[in-house]
């Protein structure tokens, strides 16, 4: 056996002990359902062998609790993310949103798409800074070709070419 493979063996009481837990069951203290500990828990805690390393409510409730507060506190957790990923406020999102006419900075369209039906802020990777406000499609053709003004020159060459 190569050394290497020898390393990766698992050594006499490293094995996780989870076995026990298998037929392990809590009662969720939010629905009150009696459910499995292993699959129906979040673990909360790092060691997975212990019972009261898993979460007293189940994944479910958990789920139902953070989007509920996710989909009543949207604007502030909206204005937070935008915060912190682009500097800029909720305010200053949607003034530069009223500022390009409600529609996409480079195509014009009303219509952000996307899965979050938002546009999309483009700013610049290395200064951070804020250029506009994009549809998805006109964000992920500026992330496809990385952002290369050459490259787009070239494309708009071969499209003339074919006309």
């Amino acid at each position: 056996m190569h050394e290497f493979l020898r390393d990766m063996e698992p050594k006499k009481g490293d094995e996780i002990q989870t076995a026990h837990l298998l037929m392990e069951t809590r009662a969720c203290r939010v629905c009150g359902e009696e459910k499995e500990l292993l699959t129906e828990y979040y673990l909360s805690r790092k060691d997975p062998t212990l019972k009261s390393s898993y979460s007293y409510e189940c994944r479910e409730c958990c789920i139902k609790r953070t989007t509920d507060y996710n989909l009543k506190n949207r604007p502030h957790i909206k204005d937070n993310f935008l915060k912190r990923r682009y500097g800029i406020t909720l305010a200053e999102y949607n003034e530069k949103l009223d500022e390009q006419g409600r529609t996409c900075a480079i195509c014009g369209t009303d219509t952000p798409g996307g899965k979050w039906k938002n546009f999309h802020i483009d700013h610049d990777h290395e200064t951070k800074k804020v250029r506009g406000l994009l549809c998805s499609q006109c964000n992920t053709a500026l992330g496809l070709i990385k952002e290369d003004i050459h490259t787009l020159k070239s494309m708009i060459q071969y499209l003339e070419s074919h006309e």
